[in-house]
């Protein structure tokens, strides 16, 4: 009598345990929390716009301007370093003045 309840305690708990790792609606594959964990690392890191105003006056801002070209400056927040890498000299005809 005990050994058919500890079977049918063991089955128990061994259908529970599979339907939870395996079935259960709320469980995350591996892929899935690591590709939850990427995105979340990359949302969360910062972001530079480098642009020039009308005088030609190089800006960086953390919002992209509005109607203006712009380009993205990825800065690496895990080295843990302020510097921003330095763009090339403007040679338009807006530098020149």
């Amino acid at each position: 009598m005990r050994l058919g309840l500890a079977i049918v305690a063991g089955l128990a708990l061994g259908g529970g345990l599979g339907w939870w790792k395996l079935g259960h609606p709320g469980y995350e594959t591996g892929a899935q929390k690591a590709a939850r964990v990427a995105a979340a690392a990359e949302a969360a890191r910062p972001r530079l716009y480098r642009w020039r105003n009308a005088a030609g006056v190089l800006q960086l801002t953390d919002t992209p301007p509005r109607g203006r070209k712009y380009t993205v400056v990825d800065v690496d927040a895990a080295a843990n370093v302020n510097v921003v890498p330095m763009s090339p000299p403007a040679t338009d005809a807006a530098t020149a003045r």
